[in-house]
């Protein structure tokens, strides 16, 4: 079995994901972005192990139905390119949906991305709410002390939902709107249709939308 060669470069790519792309699942969204990098002939490097695969990993899977502003991933190479001169041949590649907003080097002893994630930033809107039902809904829950909730997983969990909600604002300019800023990551992360649901909002109809990540990362 051959052995892999080892990455000399990380790149970071930010990109959006819009319109109908927001129904691509997190398992199909890494083979998409295998494709498109193989496409454009991009050196990319593979883990090791009988079944290896290309180094491409996610700061945070985007859930069905949510459209992400600045989604991230990471992508590990064995040659060292220059990345401004490979963004418009990525773009190229790409179907509606998916836009390129930054391609850049980061240094290759940084912590995966999903151990530095803290905060995800969402906005969330209803069509068929109100200004004030909506400003009510908020109020309430925000003045909870504990929000106790159940995730089914084996063993059963229960945990308190309130301190991972860090913010919630009205957006004025946008009536029945609102912007959130959860906790994220592998500790501690807030679901977003979680915090819909426990604001009793979870059956009126909505759109979400992922505006950012918040990364902790070190300064090498």
């Amino acid at each position: 079995m051959n052995t892999p060669s080892p990455p000399v470069q990380r790149l970071r790519l930010t990109y959006s994901k819009t319109g109908d792309a927001r129904y691509i699942g997190h398992l199909d969204l890494a083979r998409f972005w295998e494709r498109v990098f193989r496409r454009v002939d991009l050196p990319l490097a593979y883990s090791h192990g009988f079944h290896p695969q290309p180094r491409i990993q996610f700061a945070s899977a985007l859930p069905v139905g949510v459209t992400g502003e600045r989604e991230m991933l990471d992508v590990w190479l064995t040659q060292r390119i220059e990345a401004d001169a490979w963004s418009e041949p990525i773009a190229r590649n790409l179907p509606p949906g998916f836009a390129i907003l930054d391609l850049r080097e980061v240094d290759l002893q940084l912590p995966a991305m999903q151990a530095s994630l803290r905060q995800a930033i969402y906005r969330v809107c209803w069509q068929e709410i109100n200004q004030e039902e909506l400003t009510v809904r908020v109020k309430e829950l925000l003045a909870h002390n504990e929000i106790p909730r159940s995730r089914f997983k084996k063993p059963h969990k229960t945990y308190d939902l309130r301190p991972r909600i860090l913010t919630i604002d009205l957006l004025p300019e946008t009536p029945g709107c609102v912007r959130m800023t959860l906790q994220a990551g592998s500790q501690n992360n807030a679901r977003v249709s979680e915090v819909i649901d426990a604001m009793g909002l979870s059956e009126t109809p909505h759109k979400i939308t992922r505006e950012r990540l918040i990364l902790d990362e070190p300064q090498l």
